[in-house]
């Protein structure tokens, strides 16, 4: 007879073999999702490409078609004249006058169905092109869902025996926040990729225009096209700049927090033009601790970019009060609100903010209600440490 121990022993063991059958299943599961993704993003990318070449032979055909009916209608005149006044001409003008208008007229009828055959052609990618952005969407999605429950059975479910006093709380809690760094992965890699990277593939695909466009309409067509690759890069840069600028201001360190908000909260401004961001500083600034600093600056984004993003504020305000133990902020917006006792899902953002303020020993107060707008309060400890400027 087996013991409670050995039991409980064996039970674990092939706990960890259904976990490690599962983790290797979840995996063959993602790769597969992610080849699924690429294969489609690979083609929505070619697509893209012949489209814009079909689009610029469409424009060819017309302006083709455009000569071509010109030509004709003078064939047509010339016909008419020859006809009318036959007898004044003689039968090779007539009959070369009929055969130049009929022939005129064949090339026509021909560069017509070529303009119909292209924008069949053009249709059909428009419609694939929709179909792959939408198979690419749910593939995005999948993997981060299928990653979240990876790192979930990688992470807390392996270690549920040391934490079985508050399992259910801690692999709540845990979810949320591995939810919470996919979400920001995906965003982060969805904005390099609808921004710069959407971006220098148009600029790739534009200089091929650029050199038929030199071909067939001289350098001063081409001129044109060469200056609109200068507002691509142009947008380029400031996206990746921008990005780089949400992961680690570079200020931070330099100048310090203050000044770091005071750029943020601008360029907030001019990200949402229908915001009014108002900025307050109380009390005598000064360097806290790099940790700290960087902390405090995460903790007024993510309030912020949620109340820009979700609660449709036409103000939002941003005071901090720096005291002689303790740095206090204070995030307030005149949205819509929600009730704090039914924060609803997804709230990463608010996870996040949480975390960072236990963190640091500090405390975070939530006020809202329906359409009365939002308050967070935090007040954060200033704990000496080596570095302190």
């Amino acid at each position: 007879m087996i013991s409670n121990p050995e039991r409980a022993k064996l039970d674990v063991k092939r706990l960890y073999t259904i976990l490690n059958t599962m983790i290797e299943t979840v995996s063959s599961s993602k790769r597969e999702i992610f080849e699924i993704g690429e294969r489609a993003r690979t083609e929505y990318e070619e697509l893209s490409r012949e489209l814009a070449d079909i689009k610029f032979r469409v424009a060819e055909t017309i302006h083709l078609h455009d000569r071509l009916e010109e030509r004709a209608r003078l064939a047509r005149s010339r016909l008419a004249e020859v006809s009318k006044h036959f007898q004044k001409y003689s039968e090779e003008t007539i009959r070369t006058a009929y055969e130049k208008a009929n022939e005129i007229q064949v090339e026509l009828s021909i560069v017509a169905q070529k303009e119909k055959q292209l924008r069949e052609r053009r249709d059909e990618l428009e419609r694939r092109l929709k179909g792959l952005k939408e198979t690419v969407e749910r593939a995005d999605k999948l993997a981060a869902q299928t990653s979240v429950v990876l790192n979930y059975l990688n992470g807390d479910l392996k270690k549920m025996g040391e934490l079985i006093e508050d399992a259910q709380q801690k692999q709540a809690f845990g979810l949320k926040i591995i939810e919470a760094q996919e979400e920001e992965r995906r965003r982060l890699s969805r904005e390099i990729h609808d921004g710069p990277a959407q971006v220098l593939a148009h600029v790739l695909l534009s200089s091929e225009i650029v050199e038929r466009v030199y071909r067939d309409q001289g350098p001063e067509a081409s001129a044109k096209e060469i200056s609109k690759f200068r507002e691509m890069i142009r947008s380029a840069l400031y996206e990746v700049r921008r990005i780089i600028y949400d992961l680690r201001p570079m200020s931070l360190d330099d100048l310090g927090l203050v000044p770091t908000l005071e750029k943020y909260l601008r360029r907030i401004e001019e990200q949402y033009p229908g915001i009014r961001v108002e900025f307050r500083r109380l009390g005598e600034e000064k360097r806290l601790p790099g940790k700290m600093e960087a902390a405090l600056f995460r903790l007024v984004q993510e309030a912020v970019q949620n109340a820009c993003k979700h609660a449709k504020p036409k103000q939002v305000d941003v005071v901090i009060e720096f005291r002689l133990k303790a740095v206090i902020l204070l995030i307030r917006d005149d949205g819509i609100g929600f009730d704090p006792n039914h924060i609803p899902e997804n709230t990463f953002g608010l996870i996040g903010m949480k975390e960072r303020t236990e963190v640091l020993e500090g405390k975070m107060d939530i006020r809202s209600a329906p359409n009365k707008g939002t308050t967070i309060l935090i007040q954060i400890p200033i704990l000496e440490e080596d570095g302190v400027r």
